[in-house]
């Protein structure tokens, strides 16, 4: 029994001395010392540029709260409103490049914001960040209080048509932001004017057509949720209708100009993000929304939870350039 103490003591001495033989070596020669930790190694912060409500918060939170099985980690939601989603954009942008520190953003506005902005704005989509999948969609809605006389978006505008001199006032998310630009164009399209109310985030412009401070207002069709005595929905801005809002019309199904522009809401991350730590991102965003869970939460919240991939939701993003840079640079850009 004593030898075979003294033998199992010589071999921890003999593996202890061989790992610090090792360890030297490593030392001079410059060897790695160490296996790299799996990412991700600790919590991952998603950052939301609108205030806690809004559908971009909302897909977050539904997105979030599955995030522990398929990553291994929890994601917490961190909203950061302000400049129509820019302070948030640039929080995600600054941070260490390690897919720790994520951004949800809608493909549509993010672009637009930038477009608006150029060279000065803080961040730009497709050059400072990569987009990592699509977890849903944003489709804007015309909505207005319950007991508005409007039944269709056909009767608002042949109001403010036929009344001119009653100025009409209607809210939006944000000057800059996709509700706020559709807004502009569906009233440039049919040739009616009234006054814009922003406001930081649309569940608070859906707030203002509820408590009747305005007179109608274009928001997320998802801010319908919990609503639905309050606001009434007069069409959406899409060319289909909503996979969840299947009874609200869209704007061309009642003979106004169809704008069909459908945003999807992407998961973004820093361009300089390790191969490694994409891939998996990719993957895990991929089975999550896929999933029957993340379906059932989606839907019962009033979204649509739907899977891009990172090629689709740029495409889309090209679409979009496509259809509203020449309305932008038209009516928002500075010259």
């Amino acid at each position: 029994m004593p030898h075979f103490k003294i033998s199992t003591l010589s071999i921890k001495c003999s593996s202890v001395l061989a790992a610090l033989v090792a360890l030297s070596l490593a030392v001079i020669t410059g060897a790695p010392t160490a296996v790299k930790a799996e990412y991700p190694t600790g919590p991952v912060t998603l950052m939301v540029g609108f205030s806690p409500g809004g559908s971009t918060d909302m897909y977050g939170r539904a997105f979030a709260s599955f995030t522990h099985d398929y990553l291994g980690m929890p994601m917490v939601v961190v909203n950061k409103p302000g400049a129509t989603g820019m302070i948030a954009a640039k929080a995600a942008y600054n941070a260490r490049p390690d897919g720790h520190t994520l951004l949800l953003y809608s493909g549509g506005g993010f672009f637009i914001k930038a477009t608006i902005d150029g060279d000065k704005a803080p961040v730009v989509p497709m050059r400072d960040l990569k987009a990592l999948g699509g977890i849903g969609q944003a489709v804007t809605a015309l909505v207005v209080p319950m007991d508005s006389p409007f039944k269709s978006a056909k009767d608002l505008v042949d109001y403010a048509k036929a009344h001119p001199d009653k100025q009409m006032r209607w809210s939006h998310p944000g000057r800059g932001s996709m509700k706020g630009l559709l807004g502009m164009l569906f009233l440039k399209q049919n040739g009616i004017k009234a006054q814009d109310v922003p406001f930081k985030g649309g569940s608070k412009a859906r707030n203002a057509a509820a408590s009747k401070q305005v007179d109608f207002s274009f928001v997320a069709v998802q801010l319908l949720a919990g609503f639905e005595s309050k606001l009434r929905a007069l069409g959406v801005m899409s060319d289909e209708r909503d996979l969840i809002y299947k009874d609200i019309p869209t704007l061309g199904e009642q003979g106004l100009p169809a704008l069909g522009i459908t945003a999807p809401m992407i998961i973004w991350g820093h361009k300089n993000l390790p191969k490694d730590v994409v891939a998996k991102l990719e993957m895990v965003i991929k089975d999550l929304v896929s999933s029957e869970g993340y379906t059932k939460m989606t839907k019962k919240m009033g979204l649509t939870g739907r899977y891009y991939s990172p090629e689709e939701a740029n495409a889309m993003i090209a679409e979009i350039d496509k259809l509203m840079t020449p309305f932008i640079e038209e009516n928002t850009k500075k010259k």
